[in-house]
């Protein structure tokens, strides 16, 4: 599955995923919310995955964050829309979420396009941010031991 998840993300994003980190994103995908997790198979063969969270919320369950990925030579092929299609209908059994969140890059069109296509859009009230842990760290005096 790792060996999918790098090869998938490899051309299309800004990050730069090695096996071993892959397999660490997606054991702890698969440890916390196992009854979400779909893979799409050929011949026998793991040829993509999709896994999404679950989170309680003020006004009902939310579906959050979650990865989606086809190996390359399967993409453009509606496996990822199966691969969504069947976590929609499992989550919806099971938790009646009433909002699904995620996060995509704002600068390429794949797959922010595809995700409008879908339903999702861009909230203007938000916005992602981040920060090296060290520099908050140092910015709040936390002491380095």
């Amino acid at each position: 599955m790792a060996h999918i998840y790098v090869l998938a993300l490899q051309n299309e994003v800004h990050e730069r995923w090695t096996h071993a980190a892959a397999c660490s994103l997606l054991d702890h995908w698969l440890t916390r919310q196992p009854d979400l997790a779909f893979g799409a198979q050929c011949d026998n063969n793991l040829i993509g995955a999709f896994v999404v969270g679950i989170r309680p919320w003020w006004d009902g369950n939310h579906l959050v964050d979650g990865e989606l990925f086809v190996h390359p030579q399967f993409q453009n092929q509606g496996v990822a829309r199966a691969l969504m299609r069947c976590t929609l209908q499992t989550a919806i059994e099971k938790y009646n979420p009433v909002l699904w969140e995620s996060y995509t890059f704002k600068d390429q069109q794949f797959p922010l396009d595809w995700y409008k296509r879908i339903g999702f859009s861009e909230i203007d009230e938000w916005v992602m941010i981040r920060a090296q842990v060290s520099t908050v760290a140092a910015k709040l005096g936390c002491a380095n031991d």
